[in-house]
Formats: structure tokens, C-alpha cells, sequence
């Protein structure tokens, strides 16, 4: 039997220490996930600055697109004009070369200033239509921008819109399935896009022990359907202590091992429900590191004795987007 005893404490030992790997690795890329959850929202105010600068640079180009088309219009009136009164003016040459010699040089000199000065008109207008083209073109451009970050941002906010329904609904599920808990050593919040479940170790633990007790067991469970209903889910389960030294004997030894073992108590009641995705569920051991409350009282100690079930929302359609 004590053979027996010290077989079951290896295993433990080694089943503790291959869960605190799987942990750091997870808690890695949950760090990295949370990280890239802030980037995309802070790159989604950033589009709207962008969006509202674009918007503002489209009434700028439909401005002077507009004057544009004013200066080529009156360009276009000035050149018929000219060109009237160069008609004019070429009648009023022949009538005077037939009646007056003397006037011929005069006739001649204005008639090639007006020449000239069409010409002018005419190089004018053909830059204005350029400039035109040009700015129909960098309107176009914008115009095009525009869309591609506002089709981009509603992306964005859809996928956003997304998770936070489904959280929502989360919460909604779990507060159905715990009902009788709430109030009673079990809170339900939503915190930041995640649903934070938190058990005091009163409804879940005897003192100093790691052992889920019966009505523990009936929360977890119920809390379990619900998962098994979402798999896509992440789930972080943290085991806190207060700040009395624990001092126990064999493998586990203070309140680092003892936060530890009773998290993994929670998620190995939680994988074993059928539909739950165990490759979803951490296990994390905080000691008295987090504390809720302050540790000089009796009620205090009590709240930061707890475990804490984080659900976080699948990141993996916003990953899909940055890349």
C-alpha cells in the first residue's frame, strides 16, 4: 500500500508538471491572442481617423473639380467668343481692303493678335482639360480608397459584433445553467469581450483539500454543458489562494501547488463531460498573487479563496483578416 502511495504521488508530480508546460505555452499565445485583439481594435479607430481623412480629401477633390469644370466652361465661352469676334473682325478686313488700303496694316496686326491670343486660349484650355483629367483621376483614386478601408472596417466591426454575440450569449446560457449557485459563493461577469466565472473555494473545496466536493461538482457540470455547446471557446481555469502559508506534506507542498492542483482538479471535471473540447482548457495555478480583496479579513480571505473560469471568444476569424 505505501509503494502504491508513492507510485500515485509520482504520477501527480509528473501530471502537474506536464500541465504547467502545457500552460506556459497557452498562456503565451493567449497573451499574444489578448495583444492582437487590442491591436485590431486600436487598428479599427485608426481606420476610422483614416476613413474621416479620406472623406475629407473626396469633398476637397469634388471641390476643385468642380471649379474646374467652372474655369473650363467660362475657357470654352471666352474661345467661341474669340473666335466670333475674330469672324467679326476678318468681315470688317475685307470690307476695308476693298475700301480703304490705308487701314490694312492695322486690320493686320489685330487680326494676328487675335490669332495669337487663340492660340493662348487654346494651349490654356487643353492644360485646364489635363488638370482635370488629372484630378478625376486622384478623385477616382480616393473614391476607391474610401471604399477598400470602409469595406475593411465593416469587417472588422462585423467580426467584433460576432464574438461579443456570442459572449453574450454565453453569459446568458451560464447564468440559466447556475441559477441556483449565484449568490452563493458563484459570480457571472462579462469584463472585456470575456465571461469571467468565478467559485469560491467554500462551494468547491474543503480546506486545504484539492478533492471537488459534491455540490461542486453539480455547478461544474452544468457549467459544462454549456461548453459543450461552444467548443470553440477558450477556456482558462486559475486556482487563487488568500495569503495563509499553506504547509502541506508530500507533493504539494505551499499555495503555488496547492492553486495548481485545484485548477486541475476543475478542468479534468470539465474535459470529462462529453462535448467538451479538453484541447481548449488551461489549467493555471496564481497562488495569493491576485488577490480581490484585502487578506486582513476573515470575508476577504474568503473572496480571494476562489477558482476563476475565463472564457474567451475563438480569435481565429480576426487572425484571418490580418494575415
Amino acid at each position: 500500500m505505501k509503494n502504491f502511495l508513492m507510485c500515485a504521488s509520482l504520477l501527480l508530480l509528473l501530471g502537474s508538471c506536464v500541465t504547467s508546460k502545457v500552460h506556459d505555452d497557452l498562456q503565451a499565445k493567449y497573451d499574444v491572442a489578448s495583444t492582437e485583439n487590442e491591436n485590431l481594435r486600436k487598428q479599427n479607430q485608426k481606420f476610422e481617423v483614416e476613413l474621416n481623412e479620406l472623406e475629407a480629401k473626396m469633398k476637397k477633390a469634388s471641390k476643385d473639380l468642380k471649379t474646374m469644370e467652372n474655369d473650363t466652361v467660362n475657357l470654352g465661352y471666352e474661345l467661341r467668343r474669340a473666335k466670333k469676334n475674330y469672324a467679326d473682325l476678318n468681315r470688317q478686313y475685307e470690307y476695308l481692303l476693298n475700301n480703304n488700303s490705308t487701314l490694312l496694316a492695322d486690320n493686320a496686326r489685330q487680326n494676328k493678335a487675335l490669332l495669337e491670343r487663340l492660340e493662348d486660349l487654346q494651349e490654356e484650355l487643353e492644360i485646364k482639360e489635363d488638370s482635370l483629367n488629372t484630378e478625376q483621376a486622384k478623385l477616382m483614386a480616393y473614391q476607391n480608397e474610401l471604399y477598400a478601408k470602409n469595406k475593411r472596417l465593416v469587417q472588422l466591426e462585423r467580426v467584433i459584433d460576432e464574438q461579443d454575440s456570442v459572449m453574450n450569449y454565453v453569459q446568458s446560457k451560464l447564468s440559466a445553467a447556475l441559477m441556483g449557485f449565484e449568490g452563493k459563493g458563484l459570480t457571472i461577469e462579462k469584463r472585456n469581450g470575456k465571461v469571467y466565472v468565478s467559485l469560491e473555494n467554500s462551494l468547491l473545496f474543503a480546506s486545504g483539500s484539492w478533492e471537488v466536493s459534491a455540490k461542486g461538482k453539480i455547478a461544474l457540470d452544468n457549467l459544462a454543458q454549456v461548453l459543450a455547446e461552444n467548443q470553440d471557446i477558450n477556456v482558462l481555469v486559475e486556482g487563487h489562494t488568500d495569503s495563509d502559508a499553506f504547509r502541506g506534506s508530500g507533493q504539494v507542498k505551499d499555495n503555488w501547488d496547492l492553486s495548481v492542483m485545484r485548477a486541475t482538479s476543475v478542468v479534468k471535471i470539465l474535459s470529462a463531460t462529453k462535448g467538451v473540447s479538453a484541447e481548449h482548457i488551461t489549467a493555471a495555478g496564481r497562488s495569493d498573487l491576485v488577490p480581490l480583496a484585502t487578506n486582513d479579513t476573515k470575508e476577504g480571505k474568503a473572496q480571494n479563496r476562489r477558482i476563476e473560469i475565463i472564457l474567451t471568444p475563438d480569435l481565429e476569424g480576426l487572425f484571418e483578416m490580418v494575415e
